[in-house]
């Protein structure tokens, strides 16, 4: 006995089906949007650090720093229980942003341990610390740009390229004192408003 041939409407609705669980709403923009606004306001109190107006000597960097990372963390932990059992999870979009925003957020914590071990070097006003922002920029193109592809998210892929031209134009102007406010409005662009809109098309249930 033969088994029939699956018909050509028959394929086309498998894939319909497949390409359906790739669209799949995004979760991840509580993520970007908790994240993206520490950012904003971390580097936003380093400009006026760096500037003279907030606190003095090296010591305030690492409280502006160090409170990023305590706040960050514990807003993951809350914000990941929130998720619950939201449909679209195991989607190629949702699979592939949690690897790779993962994979990136070790990146750019093994260069800010590289950077510690250099942190007291100063070369023309250009401070250890400013290297971690392009390296930071590039994963975050790197990581909407995946995201985006696989979820078919317009959002995140001009974001994506957003991120990359923050990666010259840092680099170009790293010696400029006002470069934290670039830098805060590049991650207001790029993961702030981003994380915000996902979070509207997210599923209710």
């Amino acid at each position: 006995m033969t088994q029939a041939s699956p018909s050509a409407d028959d394929i086309a609705y498998i894939r319909h089906l497949s390409e359906s669980g790739s669209r799949a709403p995004l979760l991840g923009g509580r993520f970007m949007a908790w994240w993206g606004l520490l950012l904003v306001v971390a580097y936003l109190a380093q400009h006026f650090a760096a500037t003279g107006r907030l606190g003095s000597g090296p010591g305030i960097f690492g409280i502006i720093w160090g409170s990023f990372g305590l706040l960050g963390v514990a807003g993951q932990l809350l914000l990941a229980r929130s998720i619950g059992d939201k449909p679209g999870q195991g989607s190629a979009g949702n699979l592939a942003m949690r690897a790779v925003w993962t994979a990136g957020a070790f990146s750019i914590g093994a260069m800010v341990v590289g950077t510690a071990l250099i942190s007291d070097a100063n070369v023309a006003g250009i401070r250890p610390w400013d290297f971690i922002v392009p390296v930071a920029f590039a994963v975050y193109a790197c990581a909407l740009g995946v995201t985006g592809s696989l979820a078919g998210n317009r959002t995140l892929k001009l974001a994506a390229a957003l991120a990359v031209i923050m990666v010259g134009l840092f680099t170009a102007l790293v010696a400029q004192p006002e470069r934290y406010l670039l830098v805060a409005a590049g991650a207001a662009a790029t993961v702030l408003l981003p994380g915000l809109l996902l979070m509207r098309t997210e599923p209710k249930g």
